[in-house]
């Protein structure tokens, strides 16, 4: 037998907390690497191609084992489907929109400013549809998300139940 070593909950807990913090902020810094690397430096695919693989599998990862495990990823934890997780998922896709039209707007103007040059009329327009493409996409995402975390829930909820009334 292993001699294992008998730890404090809230220590292991800490540690976990610690952890996952260090991880979402090198998700952050890859995400900030590649967005320099391709916007700024104007670098080739392949310089960034890593940092760009690696943050989208992780994300892709993170969503699919919260929703497997039946983790709630768009609320608090407060309340599951009130009012307040209603505002939260609006304001996600508001600042989501914002922030990818804001992106490309700066982008936009940088590399075509001659295009734009003598008719801001038209690089706002640009601007208002890709704001509209951009909401109308990140609802359906994140209303995809929410439905396929209630629906594990729901099941996880529906078996739980089933083997406390086997045990009874």
């Amino acid at each position: 037998m292993k001699n294992r070593k008998i730890q404090d909950e809230r220590v292991v807990s800490q540690q976990r907390q610690i952890q996952s913090d260090g991880f979402v902020i090198l998700l952050f810094i890859l995400l900030v690497s590649v967005i320099v690397q391709r916007f700024i430096m104007d670098a080739p695919y392949e310089q960034y191609a890593v940092e760009l693989i690696s943050f989208l599998g992780m994300s892709v990862y993170l969503v699919i084992r919260n929703i497997i495990h039946g983790n709630n990823l768009l609320d608090d934890g407060k309340q599951a489907d009130g009012k307040q997780a209603k505002v939260k998922l609006l304001v996600n896709i508001l600042l989501t929109s914002i922030i990818a039209t804001t992106i490309h707007g700066v982008l936009n103007y940088s590399m075509h400013y001659e295009h734009y040059e003598n008719n801001i009329g038209l690089f706002i327009a640009v601007l208002a549809i890709f704001f509209v493409s951009i909401t109308i996409l990140a609802l359906a995402v994140y209303s995809l998300l929410a439905y396929l975390s209630k629906k594990r829930r729901a099941t996880i909820h529906k078996q739980l139940d089933e083997d406390e009334q086997d045990e009874s």
